[in-house]
């Protein structure tokens, strides 16, 4: 299953950020608006329509995110939230793709289970952790003045959504009953960030002049021809020059697939040097400044390594931008409720020693027994199958009650017989 926003195809190549449209659904619509009591902006209901007994809303949250929450017609009073992954700057706001895989979705998946479905899209594209936890602990508001209050309410997130996640569950656990992080960059922000610059700082030392620009200031005309132009390019440079890319693999450790290495080799040069591209700027905007530092940084790994540290480009982060990330991107292990980590062993985005890092912070905030982690023997972001999404979050109920959900055959039945009523 591939539900993060921030990844390419990889068998062909087209894309790196994957350019997702949800449509609003127009008919059966009905127009009502929520004051809110504290900020007297309103929630826009945009429409509500019922379909085989799943009651759908669709609106404007008071941010200006917009929302869908779904509602099975036996439901189980319990509710989950998504919190989807990065979607580029560039592109308009609009609710996340929920594909899993060509025949169901995310929001399905827990609808048959008997669970109400709530996502949104955040306020904003690109870096955007902190509106991402206040719209989506609005939604918890949004979906009691709508269709009461839940008995239990579980946070999900992939990638950036995963981030969203584990930050709620530190900041905002008294909203949530539990969550499920999925490949989200856990265990420190300051270390993402220099992994992405790292690889293409080595990348220019290797090829020079194949990507224009600095890996701290992206030219507009890369981050709009990235794919056409750049994407062929970089294809062509590592294919060319095999031992330069098996040096910036072993230097930066980014990840590949050993059961297929051509393939999974070009994804990952896409998708890292891609990130950088494509986030960079967005990322100093947000940040109040360039974060990546490496100025001290000791690379190994690979050959002619003196040479490569004596030459190799360097930059300094910004005190603003390291004040930012530490103040609302990092994590602080502090966690009261269960919370359930899922990653991939290989992530080339980010890589699973995130996850690891998570651990040793809560384990120094003495709050181990609340975290499960799971790791998957699989290449790739986010790429989980909807079996090992269906025993994570089993799982994370299992912690949450002590019990398995209802099986969907029991909760096929209890349906019939509401409707027999």
């Amino acid at each position: 299953m591939q539900i993060c926003e921030n990844k390419v195809s990889t068998l062909p190549i087209k894309a790196l950020i994957l350019t997702l449209f949800l449509a609003i659904i127009s008919s059966c619509s009905t127009d009502s608006s929520i004051q809110d009591p504290l900020s007297g902006q309103q929630t826009t209901i945009t429409s509500q329509q019922t379909i085989d007994g799943t009651t759908t809303s669709e609106g404007v949250q008071k941010s200006g995110a917009l929302y869908r929450i779904s509602v099975p017609d036996v439901w189980n009073r319990e509710l989950v939230l998504y919190a989807h992954g990065y979607v580029s700057a560039s592109e308009p706001i609009a609710l996340p793709d929920l594909t899993i895989d060509d025949t169901t979705s995310i929001e399905d998946f827990y609808l048959e289970l008997g669970y109400a479905f709530a996502t949104t899209s955040y306020a904003k594209n690109g870096w955007a952790v902190k509106e991402g936890i206040d719209d989506i602990a609005d939604l918890v508001d949004i979906f009691k003045n709508n269709f009461g209050r839940a008995r239990r309410i579980y946070l999900t997130g992939a990638s950036e959504g995963g981030l969203i996640t584990t930050l709620s569950m530190e900041k905002k656990f008294f909203l949530y009953s539990g969550g499920l992080s999925l490949s989200g960059p856990n265990g420190d922000f300051a270390k993402q960030m220099n992994y992405v610059g790292d690889f293409r700082v080595v990348f220019d030392y290797y090829f020079p002049g194949v990507i224009p620009g600095s890996p701290v200031d992206i030219p507009q005309e890369v981050m709009d021809n990235f794919e056409t132009v750049y994407v062929p390019a970089i294809i062509d440079a590592i294919t060319k020059n095999p031992f330069a890319a098996t040096e910036v693999l072993k230097i930066t450790r980014a990840a590949v697939d050993p059961q297929d290495k051509i393939n999974s080799t070009i994804n990952t040069f896409i998708n890292m040097l891609g990130n950088n591209v494509l986030s960079t700027n967005n990322a100093n905007e947000v940040f109040g400044g360039q974060s990546f530092d490496n100025a001290d940084k000791v690379y190994e790994g690979g050959h002619f390594m003196e040479l490569l540290n004596a030459n190799i480009a360097r930059y300094s982060a910004e005190d603003a931008a390291l004040k930012e990330i530490e103040n609302t991107y990092q994590t602080s292990g502090s966690i009261f409720k269960p919370l359930v980590m899922m990653h991939t062993k290989g992530d080339p985005i980010i890589p699973e020693w995130q996850q690891d890092l998570y651990v040793e912070k809560v384990a120094d905030a003495g709050n181990s027994e609340f975290l499960s982690t799971v790791s998957i023997n699989r290449y790739g972001h986010c790429t989980f199958t909807a079996t090992e999404l269906k025993a994570g979050f089993f799982a994370l109920v299992y912690k949450v009650t002590g019990k398995a959900p209802i099986t969907l055959d029991d909760l096929r039945k209890l349906r019939k017989v509401r409707r027999e009523e």
